[in-house]
């Protein structure tokens, strides 16, 4: 009887202790969120160890379905809609499941984030983005499952799932124009000397579209009582990208006395080399 209180002190101080102490997960859980132009994309995620494994074709076997990851599903949440392989995908949290192969992976998108395991059955009425791609070498192993978001633009990026010695970039292209073109129309209906200059900056450094950003500062400028020099140098770059050289010097003129007056060193700077730009033209 002695014995038997004996072991039960140990094994009760012995919980007692690992309910203190607490297990070091075995596969670390990890958020990463990005936030991009007009969109957010934030992937959860836990990240399996190599742990001396071999990973693809091993401990994750080729040609079968896999959670991509440990523990439940990883998931991705849009907050805005995005497209990968010209395929639509709605705003919404959804889990990664891919079918790793040799030289090319399988990537699905699907709508249904509860899972710890895959599901027993892929349903179609379920999967909202099916893709392939194409698996790159890596020389230095990776020893943690690693998601990343590289060559980030104002209409796409690109996530990249990395782990052992092998790479799988996935493209995303951002709604990023039918976004802004809305957001501009809404503003422009009844607009402010601030918003027409918004919608000129944005022609001027993401569209392009330098007559359209021309009209739009001339007509921010118009509604000023006192136009301030920022509006003199957007507009006298869009008149640079237009070749109107002429009067870009002139609104040249007039914005850096502006900004001497403001005593904007930045403001002084800008005119500055936009007028050593126009010494030849």
């Amino acid at each position: 009887m002695k014995n038997y209180y004996i072991i039960s002190l140990f094994i009760f101080t012995t919980l007692s202790i690992q309910a203190q102490i607490g297990r070091l997960p075995l596969s670390p859980f990890q958020s990463l969120k990005q936030e991009i132009a007009k969109t957010t994309i934030t992937i959860n995620y836990s990240r399996p160890l190599m742990r001396d494994r071999e990973i693809f074709g091993g401990l994750v076997p080729f040609g079968e379905y896999w959670r991509t990851g440990a523990n439940r599903n990883t998931t991705i949440e849009f907050d805005q809609t995005v497209f990968i392989d010209q395929q639509k995908i709605e705003k919404g949290k959804y889990a990664i499941i891919t079918k790793p192969g040799q030289d090319e992976w399988e990537f699905i998108l699907y709508n249904e984030t509860s899972n710890w395991y895959v599901p027993d059955s892929i349903e179609t009425s379920k999967v909202v983005c099916r893709t392939k791609l194409k698996s790159t070498n890596i020389q230095e192993p990776i020893q943690a499952l690693t998601f990343s978001f590289e060559n980030l633009g104002n209409y796409q990026l690109d996530l990249s799932l990395s782990w052992e010695n092998t790479k799988i970039v996935i493209p995303i292209e951002l709604n990023t124009r039918a976004q802004m073109n809305k957001i501009i129309d809404e503003e422009l209906k009844g607009p402010k000397a601030g918003d027409y200059y918004s919608a000129a900056v944005y022609q001027l450094e993401s569209e392009k579209n330098f007559k359209l950003g021309l009209e739009w500062i001339n007509k921010g400028m118009s509604l000023r009582k006192n136009p301030q020099w920022f509006d003199y140098r957007a507009k006298a770059l869009l008149l640079y990208e237009l070749e109107s050289y002429k009067e870009c010097k002139e609104i040249c003129a007039k914005g850096i006395e502006l900004a001497r007056a403001r005593k904007t060193e930045y403001g002084i700077d800008e005119f500055e080399k936009l007028q050593s730009m126009l010494k030849n033209k």
